[in-house]
């Protein structure tokens, strides 16, 4: 198979999503936008050192949000591959597969973490030979090793489009978590001066997670649409 082109990932996913954009936003919402307005609003207050992070706040503000968010990324890869089904299909197959869906990130984050750690680039190559998992998860029903086997099989030859794509998501999403935490911080700031603080909070944090949850469904099109191209 010819391998894959930047320009076609992008071009496939916003194809994807412009009819389906409604739809994807309502069933991620519950399970992304409103678990970070929650965590950023009654939640700990994110480490400032690594020595900070002890295991209740990563329990509290990586695990939990990472456990609840994977049933949105399911149901989101479900309706784009299947866009006949409804909703309720779509969320009934993410809690079936959840559990093997978990073990699989679990595993692959062993091997892309130490990849990070040691060479940033060995990590992301790992990351992009895995970043299938999602849409394989929820349509194919593996076990958690199958899933990951199963992407990297899909993924071989291609994961040089890939590896650029996630540099490029990941410079789009830091460009964009600035950008939604000024606009979130600037109307904070004006809502607190007009004596409405606590609404001004609940705006930057409304802000920063709304944009989170666009960039995790376009990132969860993206693996959909790869994968169905490479099926």
């Amino acid at each position: 198979m010819p391998g894959l082109k930047l320009v076609e990932i992008w071009q496939s996913t916003l194809a994807v999503l412009r009819p389906q954009f409604w739809t994807l936003f309502a069933i991620a919402a519950p399970f992304t936008l409103l678990v970070d307005v929650a965590l950023t609003l009654f939640g700990p207050e994110p480490p400032k050192t690594p020595a900070e992070l002890t295991p209740r706040i990563a329990v509290v503000i990586i695990l939990i949000p990472a456990l609840i968010g994977g049933i949105a990324q399911l149901a989101v890869a479900h309706l784009i591959a299947r866009p006949e089904d409804t909703p309720r299909v779509a969320l009934a197959a993410a809690f079936a597969v959840l559990p093997a869906y978990l073990g699989a990130v679990l595993l692959s984050g062993i091997p892309t973490g130490i990849g990070l750690l040691l060479l940033v680039i060995p990590g992301l190559y790992i990351a992009a030979r895995l970043f299938l998992i999602v849409p394989i998860a929820v349509v194919e029903r593996l076990g958690m090793i199958a899933i990951l086997k199963r992407s990297w099989t899909l993924t071989e030859g291609h994961a040089g489009s890939i590896l650029l794509f996630l540099l490029l998501a990941i410079l789009f999403l830091f460009g964009a978590t600035v950008l939604a935490s000024g606009v979130g911080a600037a109307l904070g700031s004006v809502l607190t001066l007009a004596g409405l603080k606590a609404v001004g909070t609940f705006v930057a944090a409304l802000a920063s997670a709304l944009v989170g949850m666009i960039l995790s469904i376009a990132v969860t099109a993206a693996a959909t649409v790869i994968y169905l191209k490479l099926r």
